[in-house]
């Protein structure tokens, strides 16, 4: 099978004819034509019903749509990876925790850079027990993720270096409309939750930090449970409910008004955001391990995350 083959295929989903995908393919008419037969013939299965005019596909060729745009998807991502690969440096995984990633990681990895400008990395958005169990298994060599009082990472000391960077916070909030209804306020009114599932980081963090607290006082309803904090922030920005969210990830909201903290009805758990350098022999890794080390020894600030959205 040759890779032109699936493209073809591709280009007559999207260009709906065969004349028309032929031109946007730069081939003849009978030369595309004959590359869909082979395709076909190859996977030994008809996708086009050719008893009907206009073009028509097969119940078949429709329900696996998808999987055909993934797998094209794939092939031409991994070549670009080797190559990549096989022309450059060998590049560094940073493991990121899903909101770091979206808050803090894109001033971590200017600072690395301006450190070690050759350097390439890789990014890998993760949810935080897994981000820790890539640096674990040695398939990420720096690992970015909260930790708070109550709940650390477990991590051997001879398998990585830990570095503190900033502080953040988890914040009750919520919108201004909900948070200002009668509804809201009522003492025996159930106020709407939006939450992390129990079993995860900032599950846990929470309901040993603060939501015992707030139950004490407040009949709670919980509307929604994500793992995901930017998809719990977009719940709370249409008045679905409060829910605590990093202070890094809401700091814009905040200032923009469309969202408010709630101090007064649930406190805020502190966090601190820390990095992991793998300590294997990668002569790469523990070069930017040395030079990251000295800008802190040197008084270096990395800024707290409140703080990027004000500049």
């Amino acid at each position: 099978m040759e890779l032109k083959w699936l493209d073809d295929y591709l280009a007559l989903i999207e260009a709906g004819s065969f004349s028309a995908a032929a031109e946007k393919r730069h081939v003849s008419q009978p030369a595309f034509s004959r590359r869909i037969q082979l395709f076909e013939e190859w996977l030994g299965v008809e996708l086009i019903d050719r008893s009907r005019k206009p073009l028509r596909f097969t119940p078949l060729a429709i329900q696996y749509e998808a999987s055909f745009r993934s797998l094209a998807t794939q092939i031409h991502e991994f070549r670009s990876i080797l190559r990549s690969e096989a022309s450059s440096s060998p590049s560094l995984v940073i493991a990121a925790q899903h909101s770091l990633a979206a808050t803090y990681l894109p001033v971590f990895l200017q600072r690395l850079r301006t450190l070690q400008a050759e350097q390439r990395f890789r990014i890998r958005s993760e949810n935080r027990d897994e981000g820790v169990a890539l640096l674990l298994r040695g398939e990420a060599d720096i690992l970015l993720a909260y930790e708070t009082t109550t709940v650390g990472t477990s991590i051997p000391t001879q398998l990585a270096t830990v570095c503190a960077l900033g502080e953040d916070a988890l914040v009750l909030v919520a919108s201004p409309k909900l948070a200002s209804s009668e509804e809201f306020s009522a003492p025996d009114s159930p106020m709407p939750l939006l939450c992390f599932p129990a079993e995860t980081f900032f599950g846990r963090a929470v309901r040993t930090r603060a939501l015992p607290e707030l139950m004490q006082s407040r009949l709670v309803a919980v509307q929604y449970v994500s793992e995901f904090s930017l998809g719990l922030r977009e719940m709370a920005l249409l008045n679905q409910g409060a829910a605590w969210l990093p202070r890094s990830l809401v700091a814009q909201d905040l200032k923009q008004g469309s969202l408010q903290e709630l101090p007064a009805i649930g406190r805020e758990v502190p966090l601190w955001i820390k990095t992991y350098f793998a300590n294997h022999r990668n002569q790469a890794l523990q070069n930017l391990f040395a030079k990251f080390k000295a800008s802190q020894d040197n008084d270096y600030v990395v800024k707290t995350p409140a703080s990027f959205y004000s500049q």
